[in-house]
């Protein structure tokens, strides 16, 4: 899910946040010849040094990370204020985007594994009157790599940026944001270029309560959460969020504001908009990414390279739904200043969830914090396994 921040160029005067507060917890160990000399809590003080760098270098108001290994805790770091004297707190929720789009695909291959659907499936199989262009050869699979050639409601459309800045409180429907999309026109044939598109998703989910003949959000809780053990996560479309809360700050209109409690409703399909905390990503990227709630096959189909499906990054590819970096899974939204990473590394069975939030100083360009605390705990935690994303910032 993409943030506001990545259309719009973002700047501000200089102020640095403070370190609010820490909290370290330790295990495991590492298979690199120079992290695998190091002691449980020596991993732990790497990961809370990478952080406080970052909290400096980055010009971040709050930074929450947390780093495990299989189901064990490596670290868990929470810096900064989330609001002037209210100190970042490990337990804090914030919007996650799009890292609920991998277990929309989840459900996608669970479904398929089941008999109840092919993802070779044109779009129209299951969603024969919606109006879509290219729904008959449009397939399922094509949706989850991004290269159905879809425009996106958001990325490059300057108008509906307008409209959703002049009231950033507006409960946007499905509906609208298909409209705001397929007012623009296609970007290329089915199957033959990639450009990541919210629309891809919001038509899974659809296809998704089709095929089940239940919403979304209550597929996704007893197929995704509930098994996860993701107690900590909540399910919403609109401003609200459970407390304690982890504020997010953005210059998108002009002046230094708080955006935490602008709608989300722009950002992805019913049911796939949530709210959470490290824990719960933590978790979410070990099963979700590691592939546990499918087969080996159906893990094979959610990392699967197309030729097609690559970014301009080199070794960035994209798979149903994961970004592909080097030997990582990824998910990286930035939603209403939430800049968040989901990671995971197979090799090492490293599962990796941080939040960051921007200071009054901060100017990111239109990337994504997160990625780049991403590589620098990949350089110091798994150096054979480097992160190809993040080295902008």
């Amino acid at each position: 899910m993409t943030g506001l921040a990545t259309m719009i160029r973002r700047c501000g005067p200089v102020r640095t946040a403070a370190v609010a507060a820490a909290s370290l917890a330790a295990t495991g160990a590492v298979s690199s010849p120079a992290a695998a000399a190091a002691s449980p809590a020596a991993q732990a003080r790497q990961v809370a040094e990478v952080a406080r760098a970052a909290m400096a270098d980055l010009r971040l108001a709050g930074l929450i990370v947390r780093v495990d290994r299989g189901r064990r805790n490596v670290a868990t770091v929470a810096l900064g204020q989330s609001m002037t004297g209210v100190p970042v707190t490990p337990d804090m929720r914030f919007r996650i985007g799009s890292e609920s789009i991998p277990m929309l695909t989840t459900v996608l291959l669970q479904l398929q594994e089941e008999g109840r659907l092919d993802l070779d499936d044109p779009l129209a199989k299951h969603l024969p009157d919606s109006g879509v262009p290219n729904a008959d050869r449009v397939t399922l699979r094509m949706l989850g790599h991004s290269i159905s050639g879809y425009p996106d409601w958001i990325q490059g459309n300057p108008a509906f940026v307008d409209l959703l800045l002049a009231n950033p409180f507006r409960l946007w429907s499905e509906q609208e944001l298909l409209d705001h999309a397929f007012a623009q026109p296609l970007v290329c044939e089915p199957g033959t270029c990639f450009h990541y598109a919210h629309t891809n998703f919001l038509l899974l989910g659809r296809v998704i309560r089709a095929v089940t003949g239940r919403p979304f959000a209550a597929v996704v809780r007893e197929r995704v959460l509930r098994p996860l053990r993701l107690g900590q996560t909540t399910i919403t479309r609109t401003a609200r969020m459970p407390e304690p809360v982890l504020h997010a700050y953005g210059t998108d209109r002009g002046p230094y504001e708080d955006t935490s409690f602008w709608s989300p409703s722009w950002g992805l399909g019913n049911g796939q908009l949530m709210v959470s905390t490290v824990r719960d990503v933590a978790r979410a990227a070990r099963g979700v990414l590691g592939g546990r709630l499918v087969s080996r096959a159906s893990e094979r189909e959610l990392v699967q390279r197309l030729p097609v499906a690559q970014a301009p990054l080199p070794g960035v590819g994209f798979g149903l739904g994961v970004v592909l970096a080097g030997d990582w899974r990824v998910q990286n939204p930035y939603v209403n200043n939430y800049a968040g990473v989901m990671a995971y590394l197979p090799a090492q069975r490293l599962s990796v969830a941080i939040v960051s939030t921007r200071a009054i100083d901060a100017d990111f360009d239109g990337g994504n914090p997160s990625e780049a605390v991403l590589a620098r705990l990949a350089r110091a935690l798994a150096p054979g396994h480097p992160m190809p994303l993040g080295g902008g910032i």
